[in-house]
């Protein structure tokens, strides 16, 4: 964990990797991302950012997921983010359930970031 903190730290707690623990569970059940996707190269950050979410298969379908990723986009679109992209691996239907159930629109596939891998991308535009 302390090499994660050691990358999001120049960006102040804006972006980052949270632990999403459900008061009920006690324990962590997975994680919240928010930042700048990473380009072709798979290193490089691009000005796109990314929202994302892990959980343990056992913590799925409770909404913890679109909790934690509601609250992390709420907080980057006060910043003046106009918009937030999550990208999801073909096949992956309850992560494409979750941006769906976010208010996001899926845009296709798309090869931009990761190194070029071929990620089912969604997009959420700041709310008016």
């Amino acid at each position: 964990m302390h090499s994660w903190r050691e990358r999001y730290a120049p960006y102040a707690g804006r972006w980052g990797l949270w632990a999403i623990e459900p008061r009920e569970a006690g324990r962590a059940v997975g994680s919240v991302l928010l930042k700048p996707l990473p380009g072709r190269d798979g290193v490089t950050p691009t000005d796109d950012i990314e929202v994302g979410w892990h959980l343990h298969p056992d913590a799925q379908g409770h909404g913890y997921a679109t909790e934690a990723a509601r609250a992390v986009l709420e907080r980057e679109f006060a910043t003046g983010t106009r918009q937030v992209h999550a990208v999801v691996m073909a096949g992956n239907e309850p992560s494409m359930a979750v941006a769906r159930r976010l208010g996001m629109t899926h845009v296709g596939t798309r090869t931009d970031w990761y190194g070029g891998t071929e990620l089912e991308t969604f997009v959420l535009a700041r709310p008016a």
